[in-house]
């Protein structure tokens, strides 16, 4: 790898909401390479006893149960009802083919200096808990790196992933990271949360006609899971009223805690807002770099209306900016108005990528314009371009023609996989190809709206599919269970 690049900062990666390993004394909490997943669906009640962990002490920063994060996910995994993701090899691979990185190992507190570096955490616990964790294992190793180099003004590049960015933006708005930090990169991050997570928590995780309620109690004890519902308006309560917040709401729904909702957007997202902020009124964005990749062009859940069954969750696009089509969109699980901070929401810079949630951090374009942000914005270069705006930071505009995959993140053993295909342009005549990585058979017919593919024979575990239209290329994860 002699064509490296010199880097001089230190690069953290911070995976998504089940994106970390978690292990026990007792034995695995949440390992998927050994299908944790397929067992929490099957009710295996220890499974769950392990991963609900005590709900009552798992926002305590010093409580220790004994479970550890030790390493981000080596294969992909869906967090049923709530996510799909891929590992995060191709990510690492990218990096460090490009840049002169030093792995280090960050439960290694005597490690040497190191400036490549894996955060795994435990997602089951408040993010403030992640955060601080995240805050210590920072001081830490950037004084170590510093004291390294000739040049002592290193600092830390995030790349986050999905529920990652909201922990590592909450050490940079409330803990003080900004000082410490260059850049804020993230891939489908919550920043004004999903409607996805407020269907199960109100509702329940549902599946091939069957209530998965253990399940479902695990998740609701999880305030991680609490921090994902949106910030924003996203209930209508009666037709022709205007939408409401969900700590607005007088009353709870099915199984939603108003209090612990309020809390999550009291306590911790407008505790990132500038006004109540470490960095006292300014915003994020003139202190560090921020660059968000937003999926968009896949159907995904977008507001809620109180109807006579109840709180129903539905794709039903928000008023926000119609004249963006991608913003009615998203990746699958966020809406593409989430996926973009608080800060940037009425100028970019930030990029569009016609892709999935699972799979965004590893896709072929948003690994390229990674490592282009990283070449262009390292310490020096940066600084010659102007503290404001810098020219890596273009605002690229959505694709006129979008891909739309849509599939289930699970589905059982022995049942066929639906996968619908749908494109923006129904101009185009051929036909869509689809790519799985086994040997399987694939039936193929027209709908309304585009193609249909009914694969037959996967077998249990987790498998990436893509879908090739167009010139659009999107793959996503499913998990057979």
């Amino acid at each position: 790898m002699a064509d490296r690049l010199p880097f001089d900062d230190m690069v953290v990666v911070l995976p998504g909401i089940g994106g970390s390993v978690l292990k026990s004394v007792d034995g695995p909490v949440w390992e998927p390479s050994i299908g944790m997943a397929g067992a929490l669906l099957r009710d295996r009640h220890d499974v769950l006893a392990r991963l609900a962990g005590d709900p009552g002490e798992l926002d305590d920063p010093e409580y220790r149960d004994g479970v550890v994060a030790t390493e981000l996910i080596g294969t992909p995994v869906a967090v049923p009802g709530i996510a799909s993701l891929n590992q995060y090899r191709p990510l690492r691979r990218a990096l460090n083919e490009a840049f002169e990185l030093v792995v280090g190992d960050p439960a290694a507190q005597d490690g040497a200096p190191a400036n490549y570096f894996e955060f795994p955490y435990d997602w089951r616990r408040a993010n403030q808990v992640s955060a601080v964790a995240l805050k210590r294992f920072v001081d830490r190793e950037l004084a170590k790196w510093r004291g390294s180099q000739l040049d002592s003004s290193a600092k830390v590049v995030f790349v986050c992933h999905s529920m990652g960015g909201l922990v590592a933006k909450y050490y940079l708005d409330v803990l003080g990271g900004w000082r410490d930090c260059r850049s804020l990169i993230t891939y489908g991050t919550p920043f004004r949360g999903s409607p996805k997570a407020l269907g199960v928590l109100a509702n329940g995780l549902r599946r091939f006609g069957i209530d998965f309620s253990a399940l479902t109690e695990v998740l609701r004890g999880f305030t991680s899971v609490y921090q994902l519902l949106p910030r924003y308006p996203v209930v209508r309560q009666r037709q022709g009223e205007p939408l409401v917040r969900i700590s607005e709401l007088a009353t709870g729904f099915g199984g939603l805690d108003l209090s612990r909702a309020r809390a999550a957007y009291e306590d911790f997202h407008r505790a990132m807002d500038p006004e109540r902020s470490s960095h006292q009124g300014r915003r994020l964005d003139q202190l560090v770099r921020l660059r968000p990749i937003v999926g968009y062009g896949q159907k995904t859940l977008q507001s809620a209306e109180i109807g006579p069954g109840g709180l129903e969750v539905s794709a039903t696009a928000l008023s926000a900016n119609p004249g963006v089509r991608a913003l009615g969109t998203g990746d699958g699980t966020v809406p593409a108005v989430s996926a973009v901070p608080i800060e940037l929401s009425d100028d970019g810079p930030w990029w569009w990528e016609n892709g999935k949630h699972a799979t965004i951090h590893t896709t072929a374009n948003t690994l390229t314009s990674l490592v282009k942000t990283l070449t262009l914005g390292t310490a020096g270069l940066g600084d010659l371009q102007g503290p404001q705006r810098q020219e890596w930071e273009t605002r690229a505009a959505p694709a006129e023609v979008t891909l739309d995959v849509r599939v289930d993140e699970i589905t059982p053993v022995g049942e066929p996989l639906t996968i619908d295909c749908v494109l923006s342009d129904p101009g185009v005549t051929e036909p869509p190809a689809l790519t799985i990585p086994e040997h399987v058979s694939t039936e193929r017919t027209e709908t309304s709206e585009g193609y249909r593919y009914r694969v037959h024979g996967l077998s249990a575990g987790t498998h990436e599919i893509t879908v090739d239209w167009a010139g659009c290329s999107v793959s996503d994860v499913v998990e057979v269970c």
